[in-house]
């Protein structure tokens, strides 16, 4: 594990591989930030999670990672760095390692896939929308309806503007800290997506005025829709959004987005990443909104791998032994690692 030497920010080929992006998504999960790479041919960021005293296991950062292999690197390559990598995450005390892969990076996870102990699962598509010729050009890629909801929430007086992100907009009470933990509590979203205090804090620290805050209002100046966007290089990622109840039907949804595409094709951004939906199902309405705006599907793929085999069994049977179930019923949860079962 070589964090201490790892590339700087702005070599890194997205925002997820970065140390400002992972060491806040730490701060969240109460793990430590790492970064195993062999140069810039591979980079493989992660959380470090503690198990117990003596193991961890690690996850990609919220968002989308995975393993990232340099274009000067081939397959036959990674397949002679793997057991290296292998060997190096053992040696540090590693269990498991869960990995999202970039929907932007598809060479990257098809090289990936043929690496032994990687097992694969399809998890869906994600919206990818270039934007690197210009708001017209996005804008005629536009759904119909998307159009019209668009026209319809600027006609009612709805108005939108993306900024850089200062504190004040990401402390308690914020309208964007208001407005996306009323949408996650209004869908029943898990607790981890309620961020705390010091994950916005660091998130800032970390991306500077790479962190953006994208807002509608209402015709009397009232937000009721917001945003972060992230933007690494020629990318802008859509991060987390929230909005009123009753936007939605007002257009406000379609113009947060529309503005976002719009400011990231007037500055110098090739593609915005829209992300998927809350399911894998192709008729999610989640990611029926987000095609509406054109672009491009990508696959989106996650990956596990058992690094030491006997401490997985054991951590195994540990916990089946805790939760009063058969360990075969953990193991065919579906969830990885199969001790963290719930």
């Amino acid at each position: 594990m070589t964090d201490a030497h790892s590339p700087s920010d702005d070599r890194c080929p997205d925002v997820y591989f970065t140390r400002g992006y992972g060491s806040a998504d730490a701060k969240a999960e109460g793990a430590t930030w790492r970064m195993t790479h062999c140069d810039d041919d591979v980079l493989a960021p992660f959380l470090e999670r503690r198990i117990d005293e003596q193991w961890t296991d690690g996850i990609s950062p919220y968002g989308y990672a995975g393993i990232h292999v340099g274009p000067s690197c081939g397959r036959h390559d990674l397949e002679k760095m793997w057991p290296q990598l292998v060997d190096c995450w053992r040696a540090a005390g590693l269990v498991s390692l869960f990995f999202r892969f970039s929907p932007l990076d598809t060479r990257s996870a098809e090289f990936a896939s043929t690496l032994p102990g990687l097992n694969f699962s399809w998890q869906g598509e994600n919206v990818v929308v270039p934007v690197d010729q210009g708001a017209d050009a996005v804008w005629k890629q536009l759904d119909g309806r998307a159009r019209t909801a668009i026209r319809k929430a600027e006609r009612v007086g709805l108005t939108a503007e993306v900024r850089y992100a200062d504190p004040a907009d990401l402390g308690p009470g914020s309208s964007f800290r208001r407005l996306y933990e009323q949408t996650m509590t209004r869908i029943g979203s898990d607790p981890r997506y309620f961020f705390t205090n010091a994950y916005y804090q660091a998130l800032r620290d970390g991306l500077g005025k790479n962190l953006l805050v994208a807002e509608v209002r209402d015709e009397v100046g009232a937000p009721i829709a917001s945003a972060l966007v992230m933007r690494h290089l020629g990318l802008a990622h859509y991060h987390l959004a929230g909005s009123a109840a009753e936007a939605g039907r007002r257009g406000a949804n379609n113009l947060l987005v529309w503005s976002i595409l719009r400011w990231s094709a007037e500055n110098d951004c090739r593609r915005v990443h829209l992300g998927g939906g809350i399911s894998a199902r192709a008729d999610d309405s989640l990611l029926m909104f987000k095609r509406s705006f054109g672009g491009t599907r990508a696959p989106f793929w996650t990956a596990s791998l058992v690094v030491d085999e006997d401490a997985y069994e054991l951590l195994v049977q540990t916990a089946a032994t805790r939760s009063g179930r058969p360990a075969s019923t953990l193991r065919a949860s579906g969830w990885f690692p199969a001790y963290r079962s719930t």
